[in-house]
């Protein structure tokens, strides 16, 4: 399961890109409490998937 989420690390780093933006767009608008809250949930997600893939990569080198 680990090698097909790793075919989708471009997407998670995309993830991570977005809702980074997503947080500065909430900080320029004076009603965008939304777009915060979806901006720290894209980034925790895509930051979470990528930790997911990479240390279950090492964990299946070492078998």
């Amino acid at each position: 399961m680990i090698t097909q989420l790793a075919r989708y690390t471009r997407h998670m780093i995309l993830l991570t890109i977005v809702g980074i933006l997503l947080i500065l767009v909430s900080q320029a608008g004076s009603d965008s409490g939304g777009f915060l809250v979806t901006g720290i949930l894209a980034v925790v997600v895509g930051v979470g998937l990528l930790v997911l893939t990479i240390v279950g990569g090492r964990r299946q080198r070492r078998q």
